[in-house]
């Protein structure tokens, strides 16, 4: 062995050392984001939800609903009544009225982009009562 060789044991306990404490820097970091995801999914759900039935709406009755609600309100479309979550807020707006937009946020602060309709792509209902799971 050379004067200048460093024993192999000691290079792989460092690169080991070395994950050990970027896993442990990055551990709240991840958390974190953990947590944001978990408090704006109800957020986006409900803009899904709201954008389905303003499809909906569109379909029967030729033209969007604009509305503006909170967690304690709600609204029928299409026959079905919606209320947001829990905390959450849900704006609709139709400058035009077969292109509704959708936007909602939550009591955190938490804002999502405007989901305009497409009716070249309409959306899919995000609650199918009978999903095809491609079990055959």
């Amino acid at each position: 062995m050379t004067p200048s060789a460093r024993p192999q044991g000691l290079t792989t306990w460092a690169v080991l050392a070395g994950i050990a404490l970027l896993f442990a820097a990055a551990t709240p970091l991840v958390l974190a984001l953990d947590s944001r995801i978990d408090r704006t999914r109800p957020m986006h759900h409900d803009r899904v939800e709201m954008l389905w039935l303003q499809h909906l709406a569109v379909q029967t009755t030729g033209g969007s609903v604009p509305v503006e609600l909170s967690d304690d309100e709600s609204v029928e479309l299409a026959g079905e009544t919606f209320s947001p979550s829990a905390g959450g807020s849900v704006e609709v707006r139709a400058d035009e009225p077969t292109r509704p937009c959708v936007r909602t946020s939550n009591e955190h602060g938490d804002v999502t982009e405007w989901a305009c309709l497409d009716p070249a792509a309409p959306p899919a209902d995000p609650d199918p009562e009978d999903p095809d799971l491609g079990v055959g």
